[in-house]
């Protein structure tokens, strides 16, 4: 993608936003002032927090390593997440155990359930693989030896698979490496394509390509409910979508004589971009279901911003557009610099104003109003959740995580960092915040 000079970028967030009004007897689009009222958009599921993070969060529910049967001195982290179900890893010296958790109750679901010793291992991670199935990998030093993949039901939590697995979770290129994409596990061969993992650590179906995920699959902490669909480079020019279930490909609905490029998922389907035989100058944008039924073909010309993966933005020369997948104009913006990452908070979108994603300006999807400009690690790297008004994120000084106001971009309030000899983490595990202090896992609500 061609790189715009950084300084148009940076004049964005001094140009006055233009608004495309949706005018809902005909679905055609104006341009204006900020509607009165609010529209009727169909937003990506998000999963926001819970409870009001207005005020400091204080502890709800409380459990101890003891209370949950682990051994003393075990380290317990959440390895993901089925539903409200929190899967944590018990963590010592000598191995690994699984339990579940419903992080609304604190109430223990299943285990803990035995893992295995470390051993030699040289890498350790667990994967949700398809609700309730869990698959955990220990991977020897010795990269010519098989590593050992452990499966746990987490509705029953019985272990259903102890035995040898080919999967990597950092091998060397040739291996299968694991990722997590949404609820399922794949395994990545560079220079081959993607595999699907079964019950027992196998690799079942394949997708033939470059065996290298887009960019996209890179940015983490989003909100939005992620897709079942992934995108691989073909080693050509189109890019593959396919399904991280089944891995079927999911080939678009699109006319004949249609040169298809690149391609960007969102929840509820796909786009890609395309040029037509004749014209290979005029890039535009298609979007398709998850089936690969069209929905929609813009009247507009441009790229997909892949750094935008909530909701649709179209990028060109003369304006950035955000879009829904029906082909809804949403909101039109100046013309951006460098491909500029952009999120979803509730009805705010945000959208990077700098290189370095520390300077955010915010849209009201509803009203189309431009709210205020917050700078800061908060909406990026320190990002942790956020109930939609106020975000929490990782302190970018001395506390472990403070709440900010998106409306005012003001810091509400902080939790102090580790005392001495403490230890001390923050999470979010579905809608809800828990934190570690030492030995005790709890939730964090909004005080009475």
């Amino acid at each position: 993608m061609t790189v715009r000079p950084l300084s148009r970028l940076l004049r964005r967030c001094l140009a006055v936003l233009t608004v495309l009004v949706l005018v809902s007897c005909g679905g055609k689009t104006t341009q204006g002032q900020p509607q009165s009222e609010a529209l009727a958009l169909d937003l990506p599921q998000q999963t926001l927090l819970a409870q009001s993070m207005r005020q400091l969060p204080v502890p709800g529910w409380t459990v101890t390593v003891d209370q949950l049967g682990l051994p003393p001195g075990t380290v317990a982290r959440p390895v993901g997440n089925v539903g409200d179900l929190g899967v944590f890893l018990g963590i010592t010296d000598e191995g690994w155990w699984l339990l579940g958790l419903d992080v609304t109750s604190g109430k223990r679901t299943f285990g803990p359930v035995r893992l295995g010793p470390a051993g030699n291992a040289t890498n350790f991670n667990c994967f949700v693989n398809g609700p309730p199935m869990v698959l955990c990998v220990r991977q020897p030093a010795d990269l010519n030896v098989p590593s050992t993949a452990w499966v746990v039901d987490t509705s029953s939590g019985e272990m259903v698979y102890d035995g040898p697995t080919d999967l990597r979770v950092a091998g060397r290129q040739g291996q299968p490496n694991l990722e997590q994409l949404g609820e399922y596990a794949i395994a990545i061969v560079i220079g081959v394509g993607i595999y699907g993992v079964g019950a027992h650590g196998e690799l079942t179906w394949f997708v033939p390509g470059d065996g290298g995920l887009t960019s996209q699959f890179s940015v983490r902490h989003r909100d939005t409910v992620p897709s079942t669909l992934a995108v691989q480079g073909s080693g050509r020019v189109a890019d593959v979508v396919f399904s991280v279930v089944d891995g079927h490909v999911v080939k678009p609905d699109i006319a004949p004589g249609t040169d298809l490029g690149r391609a960007v998922v969102y929840q509820g389907g796909f786009g890609y971009e395309y040029t037509v035989a004749g014209d290979y100058t005029t890039e535009r944008v298609a979007f398709f279901d998850h089936t690969g039924k069209k929905l929609s073909e813009p009247r507009v010309e441009g790229t997909l911003e892949n750094r935008s993966l909530d909701i649709p933005l179209v990028g060109s020369k003369t304006n950035d557009v955000v879009l829904t997948l029906d082909g809804q104009r949403v909101l039109g913006l100046p013309p951006s610099g460098p491909s500029p990452y952009a999120r979803l908070i509730g009805s705010r979108f945000l959208v990077s104003a700098d290189a370095k994603q520390r300077v955010w300006q915010q849209f009201d999807l509803r009203t189309g109003e431009a709210g205020k400009t917050c700078e800061g690690e908060s909406l990026w790297t320190y990002y942790i959740g956020s109930d939609g008004e106020v975000v929490v994120a990782r302190d970018e000084g001395d506390g472990l995580v403070q709440g900010v106001d998106l409306t005012t971009c003001a810091v509400l309030w902080s939790i102090p960092g580790p005392a001495p000899s403490e230890a001390k983490e923050v999470w979010k595990v579905h809608t809800t915040l828990v934190q570690r202090t030492d030995d005790k896992l709890f939730s964090l609500v909004a005080p009475k």
